[in-house]
């Protein structure tokens, strides 16, 4: 968990001061418990709504640099890169998403639509002989990365030996 902000520290301030003032207004009611579960309640799907938000709007990282080879010899797609904190605050782990997906291309993609199975036959695993077409991995690709610093990092994946042509995409976020 990435170290916390001020703004972390005025949330946390602002709902407990609304959890106290609460708590006194309850003790003149007489379901006083009631409203004390009811304000917990909805103070706490506040707190976990808001705290995500803080998240996504203070800390910043941004891949500013990534290039990928394929090892034939181990069947595997190494991914290197460099990610930067754009963000005023520390990130303590920077998480990197990578969607590796099976592109074909030519008329060969018209004919494999048919031949896919449904989502739910994907999850509920109907098809024995189902090969995904879409793999999603996540890599902690940086560790204590300061305000406006960069650091290099390198991911390797095992590459399908049944895709065509793999496409990637790779996202970073903090954690």
């Amino acid at each position: 968990m990435s170290p916390l902000t001020y703004w972390h520290y005025l949330f946390i301030s602002t709902l407990l001061l609304i959890f106290i003032l609460g708590v006194a207004l309850s003790f003149r009611s007489d379901s006083k418990w009631s409203i004390i579960t009811s304000i917990s309640l909805a103070l706490l799907l506040i707190g976990i709504f808001g705290w995500i938000t803080i998240n996504g709007n203070v800390y910043h990282v941004e891949i500013i640099r990534s290039d990928h080879h394929r090892n034939y010899q181990t069947e595997q797609i190494v991914i290197t890169g460099v990610v930067k904190n754009t963000g005023e605050f520390p990130v303590s782990n920077v998480i990197g998403t990578v969607k590796l997906v099976n592109s074909r291309g030519g008329n060969e993609e018209k004919a494999s639509q048919f031949r896919q199975p449904t989502a739910f036959a994907e999850i509920m695993g109907d098809d024995p002989h189902f090969k995904a077409q879409n793999i999603t991995t996540q890599h902690v690709i940086a560790n204590a990365l300061s305000p406006k610093a960069s650091k290099s990092f390198t991911i390797i994946i095992d590459y399908p030996p049944y895709f065509g042509h793999g496409a990637y995409e790779i996202e970073a976020s903090a954690n």
